[in-house]
């Protein structure tokens, strides 16, 4: 991962982590998990990133095999903390539709993970 990559996907994860305006604890420990693992820099989104639309535009500009890997993470981010509020969600949809991804199979997803063990 080159580092352009890595610092969209690092304000990726912060806009979905930030994006029901609450960011907890298990959320931080997503993200710092996130950053060591993928030698992301620190999440430092613009505020024009936490937008649906500049969100959607960062993902569809990652190259096709990082974009389902990429949605993969952030829905895990999305989950850290056990719930999936509205906003996350909506930036979760928004994200799949972006990508040309079946809103039944990111449902599925989301769904797989909140049942299974808790994501690192």
């Amino acid at each position: 991962m080159d580092n352009e990559l890595r610092e969209k996907v690092s304000a990726l994860l912060e806009a979905v982590v930030a994006a029901d305006g609450v960011i907890r604890q298990e959320e931080r420990d997503f993200v710092r998990r996130a950053v060591t693992r993928y030698r992301l820099p620190e999440p430092d989104a613009p505020l024009s990133l936490r937008s649906l639309g500049s969100a959607t535009e960062a993902l569809r500009a990652l190259d096709s095999n990082a974009q389902s890997r990429v949605l993969a993470l952030l829905v895990d981010a999305a989950i850290s903390d056990g719930e999936l509020e509205p906003r996350e969600h909506a930036l979760l949809l928004a994200a799949a539709a972006a990508l040309g991804i079946e809103a039944t199979a990111l449902e599925e997803r989301v769904i797989h993970r909140l049942k299974g063990p808790a994501p690192s």
